[in-house]
């Protein structure tokens, strides 16, 4: 966080009833005391019992230069001052300035938040009230209210931090796994190298994603989902917020909001915006007349390689070997030589291709 994001999280921690913690590979942390807990309503639960410290200690101890964007439960959200309640941290936000003459920097929040009410035993977004059953699941959700993209892959993230993390899988290997010398971009992945690779005992550990409905742990998040369906019948669906097409899996969003909803590539040449690359160079070549794509039958040249394969249709279907007695055709040559084999022994020993032109003796 910058200094003007710290302050303005101090603020909010000084004046408001939010509860702050650390989510960390499963974990969740106090963010006082850095005391762990399995679950999330534990931490919670510990935190309310901690009394929020001065602004100057909160922000030379707790809020000290380097920390990231702080996770908050804004579930009880209110006002510390005269206990109105608000659902939203840039509504309190606005009512601490007015009512109360706080003082804000133009900056974020330096909070990231989290409605963690649970209704019939699940959790939901407070954005677009989409319902899960676990906060891992919650936190991932979180990156489709994406604020800013990854440049290489189009992913979006509702904040600059996690799109900093992320960029280290784009990044070459530094972390080296001591038995095998194989490097890996993240600690993580080493990790889930190690344990998949050479075997890394203690179950507890390797196994840090507890099924909420169940005593069934897992190592990896897909094995996690796949035993929900298939023992608890649960599964998950992703919608988008603009155009509210549904997707099965996170990626397959992500994918349809670059390309459709996220236009940040221009055309210099007419102005029009493309959500990849690979789109903008497919438009320019209506600018430039590039025509890559030929028909090897009649030479006709396309723009496009799609054209291309509806002009082909023209010509029929294309085969790779061609029965000199019968006109049959065949895309392999193991099809061509059981076909002749069988219908035209006495040319088994020798046989015309007529796509190569060449005599293949037996």
């Amino acid at each position: 966080m910058t200094i003007s994001e710290r302050q303005n999280a101090a603020t909010f921690l000084e004046f408001t009833s939010v509860k702050p913690f650390f989510y960390q590979q499963a974990n969740f942390k106090c963010f006082y005391c850095n005391e762990v807990f399995p679950e999330i309503h534990s931490v919670l639960q510990h935190t309310a019992f901690h009394v929020t410290p001065e602004r100057c200690n909160l922000l030379k101890q707790y809020l000290r230069k380097g920390k990231r964007v702080i996770k908050v439960d804004i579930s009880g959200l209110k006002c510390k001052i005269c206990d109105q309640k608000y659902s939203d941290l840039d509504d309190i936000r606005k009512h601490l300035v007015c009512a109360h003459k706080k003082e804000f920097n133009s900056a974020g929040n330096g909070l990231m938040a989290y409605d963690l009410s649970i209704n019939n035993g699940l959790l939901s977004c407070h954005k677009c009230n989409k319902t899960f059953n676990s906060f891992f699941l919650l936190n991932r959700h979180m990156n489709v209210h994406f604020n800013v993209v990854c440049e290489t892959c189009g992913l979006g993230f509702i904040s600059h931090q996690r799109l900093i993390n992320h960029r280290i899988v784009h990044q070459n290997g530094v972390h080296k796994c001591e038995k095998c010398q194989e490097v890996f971009p993240t600690k993580l992945k080493l990790r889930y190298h190690i344990f998949k690779k050479h075997e890394a005992t203690n179950a507890k550990k390797v196994k840090p994603l507890k099924c909420p409905h169940c005593l069934e742990r897992f190592a990896e998040h897909y094995r996690k989902m796949t035993h929900l369906k298939e023992a608890h019948g649960i599964t998950f669906t992703f919608e988008c917020q603009a155009c509210k097409a549904i997707f099965p899996t996170r990626r397959a969003l992500t994918e349809h909001t670059t390309k459709l909803h996220t236009q940040k590539i221009q055309c210099k040449v007419c102005g029009k915006c493309f959500g990849t690359k690979s789109l903008l160079k497919m438009h320019m070549r209506g600018h430039t007349g590039e025509r890559n794509f030929f028909c090897d039958i009649c030479q006709k040249a396309y723009m496009h390689e799609r054209t291309l394969r509806q002009h082909m249709r023209i010509h029929g279907p294309m085969w790779k070997f061609t029965c000199s007695e019968c006109g049959n055709g065949f895309h392999n040559r193991n099809d061509y030589n059981k076909h002749m084999k069988q219908w035209h022994p006495q040319w088994q020993f020798k046989t015309i291709v007529k796509n190569f032109g060449t005599e293949l003796m037996g």
